[in-house]
């Protein structure tokens, strides 16, 4: 009996909210019927209800697409924080940047630091054991007929040329290395000479694409591969303490170990590594772990 009036009552709880009523809008002063309604508490409850959900989804959108939502205290401005988050980004990579940089400079030092102090060339840059190592010091190599001309001819360039009497490293450098004569490594324009204050530690040279680059004194090869910064780079050791270095090649033509000859082709000119802006060649001669100007000893 029980369950029976419980469905009754629903029932009659449906059909009283389904039970159509009628409003009429009329003229007071004919009484005339203007317009008329149809309705049901049901259809009420039912249009409030998705009048409620189109509010409540259009104030959503407005806050989720729109600049509003940045108006709304207590909510985190998103353009401030795209901006910080590529600001950090950015900052993220200028520091892995930096810091391979910094590495790479380390080890570059570091191996020229051995290699002018005479002593065994790390396996980064040789992989030479010590038995296979040269004894720089004792090294002799023989000149060829065309070097003696080229050496005569020189000797009488710079017969009557004056030398600079100052005190400071480079004349003093000059005079110790006076008797010795270099080889042109390239003919072409000095484009920078060296500023040691500045980092520039040599001289650049412009000379025409796929030119041969040439050993400016016979010796032995301590460094030849390839930096992110000067490209493919080579090194030889000469007598006297002298180191004489190669940057920005396109090709290597020694490797390691190689002995090489006054006027031998090492290399080819080019445009490698990230200091590079064209095709050119940079010298760099060290005498004793201080870096010389090529220009005293060499006419391009």
């Amino acid at each position: 009996m029980t369950t029976k009036k419980n469905k009754a009552d629903k029932l009659s709880l449906f059909n009283k909210l389904s039970k159509k009523d009628r409003l009429v809008v009329v003229d007071l002063d004919t009484y005339e019927e203007i317009r008329h309604f149809n309705f049901s508490a049901l259809n009420i409850i039912v249009y409030t209800l998705l009048f409620g959900l189109f509010i409540i989804a259009i104030t959503w959108s407005v806050i989720a697409y729109t600049p509003v939502k940045q108006n709304i205290p207590g909510y985190p401005d998103i353009t401030l924080q795209k901006e910080l988050a590529f600001s950090d980004k950015k900052n993220i990579e200028w520091i892995v940047e930096q810091q391979e940089k910094l590495n790479n400079e380390h080890i570059y030092y570091k191996d020229l630091k051995t290699i002018l102090s005479d002593s065994i060339v790390s396996d980064s840059i040789s992989k030479l054991t010590l038995e296979d190592s040269v004894n720089y010091k004792n090294f002799k190599f023989e000149t060829s007929k065309e070097d003696s001309v080229l050496r005569k001819k020189i000797e009488a360039q710079e017969k009557y040329k004056i030398i600079n009497t100052g005190t400071d490293n480079n004349s003093i450098q000059y005079k110790s290395l006076k008797g010795l004569l270099f080889f042109p490594p390239i003919n072409g324009v000095v484009s920078d000479s060296i500023d040691t204050k500045n980092g520039h530690f040599g001289v650049d040279i412009k000379a025409p694409k796929d030119e041969a680059v040439k050993a400016t004194l016979g010796g032995t090869v301590i460094y030849a591969d390839w930096t992110p910064d000067n490209g493919n780079v080579i090194q030889i050791q000469h007598n006297n303490d002298l180191v004489s270095v190669y940057k920005h090649n396109s090709v290597l033509l020694k490797k390691v170990g190689d002995i090489v000859k006054t006027g031998e082709a090492i290399a080819i000119i080019g445009n490698s590594g990230k200091l590079s802006t064209g095709s050119h060649l940079h010298l760099e001669i060290w005498h004793k772990g201080i870096p010389i100007d090529p220009l005293n000893h060499i006419i391009f």
